[in-house]
């Protein structure tokens, strides 16, 4: 029964795919703008159409990865995921110094953080979204306090940030989008052809924890999820906080490298990213005086 499911979950967002594609033509037009806007180059116009079809597939699997997770044990991750480098991540394990695993919003990140759960590797989610209790744990998945560290609270900032070191400190392992947008210090960085400003306090808490700093990436197509892990980039702190431009600039390079690849893994993103804030910040440039 749930590998039936299995099956039509995985089949729900090709369809959704389809019918967004020619329904929902004011966000067709807003993923081509985005896509011609980032890729200039890209002149084929069914290469195209195939990467905004393939950004509202990965809508729909968001759509529906909240019934996925709970049904993760290790015969779906023998079946659907595949691992790269894990080595990179047991060899820094070893050493106890805590983990701070620098992902992006690319894929589903949901998906691929859950499923190194289930892998047995204990992950802290670093989450600027407002907690939600879940009624029906066993059927929805939501985030948990237990399993998250929740930043959408300013007024309770030094309380995550304690939080954060201690979990460092103790040698556990946390997930962070190096990509999220918010953040006072940030350093700007060549991405995606552009300059765009990456924030640098979480680094900041790595640094102070003496945690091992590991690029992670994810992606998922047509049911099956990849992680990739790469070697550290901390360099053991050895410059102190000039260790954060160059962590930095190294991941949004390794980064941009997977979003050229496999553009709709990326720009249909939720939420606040560097390039949604560069986006944004373009478009209210771009708007004739007295334009709406």
């Amino acid at each position: 029964m749930k590998w039936i499911f299995l099956k039509l979950a995985f089949f729900y967002p090709r369809v959704y795919a389809f019918l967004c594609y020619y329904r929902k033509r004011a966000k067709r037009k807003e993923f081509e703008n985005k896509v011609l806007f980032f890729y200039p180059k890209e002149k084929d116009s069914r290469r195209i159409k195939e990467i905004i079809k393939g950004i509202f597939e990965l809508r729909g699997v968001r759509k529906v990865m909240r019934y996925l997770i709970p049904l993760m044990d290790s015969q779906y991750i023998q079946r659907f995921v595949e691992v790269e480098g894990l080595d990179h991540l047991d060899e820094a394990l070893k050493e106890k110094r805590g983990i701070l695993l620098m992902a992006g919003h690319i894929g589903v990140p949901h998906l691929a953080f859950n499923a190194l759960r289930v892998m047995g590797y204990e992950t802290i989610l670093l989450s600027g979204v407002t907690p939600k209790t879940p009624k029906y744990p066993k059927i929805r998945y939501y985030d948990t306090p237990d399993k998250t560290i929740f930043t959408h609270d300013l007024s309770l900032s030094e309380i995550y940030k304690k939080r954060i070191l201690e979990t460092l400190r103790s040698g556990k392992m946390i997930y962070y989008d190096g990509d999220a947008g918010e953040g006072r210090k940030k350093e700007r960085v060549p991405f995606l052809g552009r300059e765009m400003d990456f924030p640098t306090g979480m680094l900041h808490l790595a640094h102070q924890a003496n945690a091992i700093v590991i690029p992670f990436i994810h992606l998922y197509r047509r049911g099956k999820i990849r992680l990739i892990f790469k070697e550290p980039i901390d360099g053991h702190w050895k410059e102190g906080v000039g260790e954060y431009k160059r962590i930095v600039t190294g991941f949004a390079r390794l980064l941009e490298s997977y979003i050229l690849t496999y553009p709709e893994q990326y720009l249909g993103i939720y939420g606040p990213t560097v390039v949604s804030y560069y986006y944004r910040s373009y478009q209210k440039d771009t708007v004739p005086f007295g334009g709406g």
